[in-house]
């Protein structure tokens, strides 16, 4: 009999929404798995979807057995992404402790930690800068 993997597994999940002032509301949409420590998400369809729609807020993904803080990775990958996109984008980790978030607001800025995260039902996120 085959054993089931019990291997933990990175998860991630374009948000689109939008942000007014500080406030920043997202739902999760194209969930993808990966490895341990690697996971891609499907730039093609977010890029696509902030070419057609100017929606595309951030991404979320998970950290498992780690904290919630941005990675190396995580950090060229968000400036690279705000860089594509023109504009602020959020990166939020679940982690061992929780749900963090952070702001991002160009290809050279570092890592802005938001005080407020709060996930809904239904996939809805809402982040408020400080």
């Amino acid at each position: 009999m085959a054993r089931a993997s019990t291997q933990v597994v990175e998860r991630v999940w374009t948000l689109v929404g939008s942000r007014r002032g500080r406030i920043w509301c997202a739902r999760r949409m194209r969930p993808r798995s990966g490895e341990p420590m690697l996971v891609a998400f499907d730039g093609p369809w977010a890029l696509k979807r902030e070419e057609r729609r100017h929606d595309v807020v951030g991404f979320l993904h998970t950290h498992p057995g780690m904290p919630a803080r941005p990675s190396c990775r995580d950090l060229r990958t968000m400036r690279a992404w705000c860089g594509a996109f023109g504009k602020p984008l959020l990166c939020l980790i679940a982690g061992c402790d929780g749900l963090h978030a952070y702001r991002f607001d160009d290809y050279e800025s570092a890592a802005v930690e938001l005080k407020l995260v709060e996930k809904f039902s239904r996939g809805l996120i809402v982040a408020m800068d400080e």
